[in-house]
């Protein structure tokens, strides 16, 4: 046990920083160096790094002089502004998963009870954004607008989440930094013209780390802390079924990587019962949230993800969504008798027979899918290309801005390296290793890492905030100095 609380923890973090920063590096390789135009980006990422430092510091302590109040006020309505913009200059037809969330959130809109759910049975994730979307629906309409004015709104709630969390972990100046940073980024403004669950899952994923670190600092009502951060997680799961990513990066940080106050009765007393009422409410809350999807779609939603790994094991298409694995999925589900659950199954069955067939080249797999999901930030202007001019250009910004949030936060890493620090901070890199392990396993794609993004701007905000880069009290030095 004294060895556990001694030079275990901080042993454990510095393999886990080093395994994240091993995740950039790697990142880097595989999306920055594939093509002339993706150097390019990184080339611009390097300038774009060195702007940010110049330029974020000094105008985040200038904004800082307005207080919290003021500060939020005008962030939140250039948000707001910026994101607006782009919904209503640039209008994007429905398509894909888009076209899909859309049209269920419709008829959940009519419907108590939909005609033929089979289709949310198989994929229940469907449900939880769809049925979201469906009450904006009924309260202003079927315009795809409220969909898209829907993902501003999130957006401007994430980026206040963004702002509570730098504020507490960085002081004022780090919440309007990484605000700032939220409302510049290029992918998460074209992604706003569809209708996506990941603006949804990220403001909960948000909201549930604002309560984290709420209560790392406060160490008050562990038991509200802790119902409240399991229900938004099982709401989580019902948007994006990777909530148990969060859980297990929130176990991981406080009894492997920080246990210390356990040993203490006042943190046993506050931690265990939030960690335990997190654990319970996530669990309890489950069979009432699949009994209202059945009540809502018409039969019982699948428990299992069989499709998802047969996918993500399809080395012909490198693990991405492609025609013949969604047809064998249907010909399971339209087979006499058959339920959702039993499709899924026989699906996870294909699965295992073909990570055994002794056919797939694993490292290979792994490569490609890495370079599918995290290589590069530009899969919003492919799906933008049908009224997007400037394509290249699209790409080029989003990818530069990729690279340079990705350098940051990989230098974020270093900071809290060299610091010893197992605050809470550590559940950004926890998470987005997590989520990068999980999708190894399963299907992939370039927005799946929507979610990552916010982290990794978080991440930047040690460097960003470090005093070094105080450039007041810098020149105010020179100047003094005889």
């Amino acid at each position: 046990m004294k060895t556990c609380l001694g030079a275990l923890p901080a042993l454990l973090t510095r393999i886990m920083l080093a395994l994240f920063i091993a995740l950039m590096a790697c990142t880097l390789y595989l999306g920055a160096f594939q093509n002339g135009e993706t150097q390019k980006a990184f080339g611009l990422g390097l300038l774009a790094l060195a702007a940010m430092v110049l330029v974020l510091p000094l105008l985040s302590r200038l904004l800082a002089r307005l207080g919290p109040l003021w500060a939020w006020v005008i962030l939140t309505l250039l948000c707001l502004a910026v994101k607006g913009a782009w919904i209503l200059l640039v209008r994007v037809p429905q398509a894909y998963d888009y076209a899909t969330f859309w049209s269920y959130a419709q008829q959940l809109a009519q419907q108590d009870t939909l005609a033929y759910g089979r289709y949310m049975a198989l994929f229940p994730h469907v449900f939880g954004y769809s049925s979201f979307l469906s009450w904006f629906i009924r309260l202003f309409g079927e315009g795809e607008l409220v969909a898209q004015w829907v993902n501003v709104v999130l957006t401007a709630i994430s980026g206040s989440f963004l702002f509570l969390i730098g504020k507490r972990w960085w002081g004022l100046a780090g919440g309007i930094s990484v605000y700032l940073l939220w409302i510049a980024c290029p992918s998460q403004t074209m992604y706003n013209v569809f209708a996506l669950s990941e603006p949804l899952y990220t403001t909960l994923l948000l909201a549930v780390l604002t309560l984290i670190a709420w209560a790392e600092e406060g160490k008050k009502l562990p038991v509200v802390v802790g119902l409240a951060a399991g229900v938004l997680l099982r709401l989580f799961q019902g948007v994006r079924p990777i909530a148990a990513v969060v859980l297990i990066a929130l176990v991981i940080w406080r009894f492997c990587l920080k246990p210390e106050e356990l040993g203490r009765r006042e943190g046993r007393r506050y931690w265990l019962p939030l960690v335990g009422l997190t654990l319970a409410a996530y669990l309890v809350t489950g069979p009432l949230w699949n009994a209202h999807l059945a009540a809502r779609i018409g039969e019982e939603p699948a428990t299992s993800s069989g499709y998802s790994f047969l996918v993500g094991f399809n080395y012909n298409y490198s693990g991405q969504w492609n025609q013949g694995d969604s047809d064998l999925l249907f010909s399971f589900s339209n087979e006499p008798g058959a339920t959702a659950q039993q499709a899924q199954e026989k699906a996870m069955e294909a699965a295992k027979e073909r990570i055994t067939s002794g056919q797939i080249n694993f490292p290979a797999l792994m490569k490609e899918k890495m370079k599918n999901l995290m290589g590069t930030d530009d899969a919003c202007v492919n799906y933008s290309r049908a009224v997007l001019r400037h394509h290249e250009a699209f790409s080029l910004l989003c990818n530069t801005f990729y690279y340079a949030v990705l350098l940051l936060g990989a230098a974020g890493a270093v900071v809290l390296w060299r610091r010893n620090d197992r605050s809470a901070m550590l559940l950004l890199p926890l998470y987005i290793l997590g989520l990068t392990c999980a999708q190894m396993l399963v299907e992939v794609a370039g927005r799946y890492h929507y979610s990552i993004l916010p982290a990794l701007l978080l991440l930047a905000q040690p460097v960003l905030m470090s005093p070094a880069l105080d450039w007041r009290k810098i020149l105010r030095k020179k100047r003094e100095s005889p």
